[in-house]
Formats: C-alpha cells, sequence, structure tokens
C-alpha cells in the first residue's frame, strides 16, 4: 500500500449511517455495494451494504485517507480482513432512532470486538438530534462489557463538520498512544 495512503473503516448495523459518512466525506463518488432487501430489513430500508463502500477523502500533501464501511452482521466479517492492513482506526455507527438500537450495537460488537480493542475507534449515536444521556450511558456499558474503550459521540452523518469531529477524536487517539488517549476521550465524553 502507498504510504501515503491511510485507512478508516465505519462498521455498524444496516441503516446506521455508513454509506451516508462516506458520501458525506468523499472527494470521488462513493462506491456501493448496496442492494435491494429481500428479509426483514426491508422493513426499514430499501438497500443494504452487502461487501463494502468505498470512498476517498484527499488530504493533499499528506496523501490520501481510504474510507471503507463495512456491515455489522456476523456473515460479513470477513470483509474486515480485506481493510485491515493500515488501518488507522474505526468509526462504530449506531441507528440512535431506531428502537432496538443497543441490539445493532451488540450484534456489532460481538462480530467485531476483537478488532476494535486493537485500533483506535470512535462510537458515533447517529439520526438523534436531542442529547440522549441515557443512551450513552447504555453503550459506553455495552462497550465496558465487551472490553472496548471508545468516546461516544452524538453526530449527525450528513454533516461533514460531525464526521470531521469524529476524525479528529480518532486521530488524537493515534497521536497520545490508542489505550492512554481511548481512557481519557471516554471519560471525558461519557
Amino acid at each position: 500500500m502507498n504510504s501515503k495512503s491511510h485507512k478508516i473503516v465505519f462498521i455498524g448495523e444496516p441503516g446506521s449511517g455508513k454509506t451516508t459518512c462516506i458520501g458525506a466525506l468523499s472527494n470521488i463518488p462513493p462506491v456501493s455495494t448496496d442492494v435491494a432487501c429481500t428479509d426483514e430489513l426491508s422493513e426499514l430500508k430499501e438497500t443494504t451494504t452487502v461487501a463494502l463502500d468505498y470512498g476517498e477523502l484527499d488530504l493533499g500533501g499528506q496523501g490520501k485517507l481510504l474510507l471503507y464501511g463495512l456491515p455489522g452482521q456476523s456473515r460479513f466479517q470477513f470483509m474486515f480482513d480485506v481493510v485491515r492492513e493500515g488501518l488507522l482506526g474505526a468509526v462504530v455507527l449506531v441507528d440512535a432512532s431506531a428502537p432496538r438500537a443497543l441490539d445493532g450495537l451488540r450484534e456489532t460488537l460481538d462480530t467485531y470486538a476483537t478488532e476494535l480493542r486493537n485500533i483506535p475507534c470512535v462510537l458515533s449515536l447517529n439520526k438523534i438530534s436531542e442529547p440522549a444521556p441515557e443512551l450513552k450511558r447504555q453503550c459506553l456499558a455495552l462497550l465496558r462489557q465487551y472490553e472496548v474503550v471508545a468516546p461516544v459521540l452524538i453526530v449527525d452523518a450528513r454533516r461533514r463538520e460531525d464526521i470531521v469531529r469524529i476524525f479528529r477524536l480518532l486521530f488524537l487517539q493515534l497521536q497520545h498512544g490508542h489505550e492512554q488517549s481511548s481512557r481519557v476521550e471516554a471519560a471525558t465524553w461519557a
């Protein structure tokens, strides 16, 4: 891989906002592997990602940031191996408007907790406009249960400035050492 290319992965349940995040940031038209939903998911949305989404963010003299979106379901866990090399960090997205938001997060953590323990990550509550202290508390408790350390933010995946805020936290973790920074940020944002 080109030394001027860096990778970030967006992980989450269907409908959590992975494709939207990539679309908000990418300098190229995002590549999507969305297909029509044919199962119970079709009641919630028309399409779902079946492999990965891809976009690129030009960092000027710093190179490119390659943006990958991976489904949160366990049957797609093998896709993490496709993006693993050179991965800087992960953004875990939760559809906070979903009636069973914690179930989606639990499935994502069942699938990716081992990987998330070893890289900087941020948990982002999407599709919510009001502060959600109880949901944030429940998400932090679930992260602790899976031994994943991450700050929890409320974001709007359509807003580039919200995604930039996520990246600042990821890069802060990279600058100051993943584990130490993650613990400080998790305490700060709790």
